[in-house]
């Protein structure tokens, strides 16, 4: 049986209770590292734990397709499982606890770097644009706040509205907010400095995915030749693209749209993401510096090894 943190965490994972690469991946890790606590108290050996992770690993791994820094979190518990596994069972679980314990002081420490750099292209007096909610982005936006003023535009980002948590948090942290319509993001584009989101994913194509609507906007901000910076770690670049799988662009429920009863014999189409070519995107902000997508690209390409473990999840996740 699965353990409810973890059935709990898929669950508002896919219902994006959850929200934003960051959060899903500490999230994911945290139900493990509960699992885990549960296990040591009941005295399971380690074989049995070791099972009940790749159980857990398999059901997370399906809870968002579109997803690698969770498939990359989910693999880091898995190599810290191979690294631990000959210990005995006591030593093997605290150990791996402790490990546990580390990840989301990693995550800290990337995002806080992004922030340092990304705030750097946020001058005094900008007027920024963007689109949907990226823990990134925000620390970017919080420690620009911090020295400097500045107002950004938020969309709504329908269906599911992220646009105001994006508002909501800007204004704690005393930011102007102009807040629109999606489809207003051309009219009020030629008031921006520039337009900056966060970004689900970076393929091996160099592709931003990202909320849908990224795209349409980021040819708008290209008509006003106001420059894209995507906000993204390091993570966020997908190995499996590397591999020959192609991205998955989730489609969500069409009542997310309207009531279907409302338009009978229409079909309703909700895409969850879209993908915003290279050539419209200025740089993509990360924890090494900001970079070209293509730059980016081959960056993450030699560095990122694709090990068995992230291999195994890149094939969960894919149903392969």
């Amino acid at each position: 049986m699965v353990h409810p943190a973890i059935s709990e965490t898929a669950k508002a994972i896919k219902e994006l209770k959850i929200q934003g690469a960051r959060n899903i991946a500490e999230r994911a890790v945290a139900a493990i590292y509960s699992m885990l606590l549960d296990e040591k108290e009941k005295g399971t050996e380690k074989e049995e734990i070791i099972e009940r992770i790749k159980e857990a690993v398999g059901v997370l791994a399906k809870s968002r397709p579109t997803e690698p820094a969770l498939r990359s979190a989910l693999a880091y518990v898995l190599r810290e499982v191979t690294r631990l596994k000959d210990l005995p069972t006591g030593i093997f679980t605290d150990a791996l606890i402790e490990s546990l314990e580390k990840f989301a002081e990693r995550m800290d420490e990337t995002e806080k770097k992004i922030a340092e750099i990304g705030s750097g292209l946020i001058e005094d007096g900008y007027t920024i644009i963007t689109h949907c909610h990226s823990s990134t982005l925000m620390g970017i936006f919080r420690k620009a706040s911090e020295e400097k003023e500045f107002t950004v535009i938020v969309t709504e980002t329908r269906p599911k509205y992220q646009g105001k948590k994006t508002a909501k948090e800007l204004l704690e942290m005393g930011v102007k907010v102009v807040y629109i319509v999606d489809s207003a993001a051309y009219y009020f584009m030629k008031q921006a400095d520039i337009y900056m989101t966060g970004a689900d994913v970076i393929t091996a194509d160099a592709r931003v995915i990202n909320k849908v609507g990224t795209a349409l906007i980021a040819l708008a901000a290209h008509e006003f030749g106001v420059p894209f910076y995507v906000a993204a770690s390091t993570y966020k670049f997908d190995p499996a693209t590397v591999l020959g799988f192609s991205e998955p662009i989730e489609e969500r429920d069409p009542a997310e749209v309207i009531d279907p009863k409302e338009l009978k014999g229409a079909e309703i189409r909700n895409p969850a993401f879209d993908a915003t070519p290279p050539n419209l995107v200025s740089g993509i902000i990360s924890e090494k510096g900001v970079f070209s997508p293509y730059t980016f690209v081959s960056l993450l390409s030699s560095e990122k090894t694709i090990d068995p473990q992230l291999e195994t999840i890149i094939k969960l996740a894919f149903n392969r």
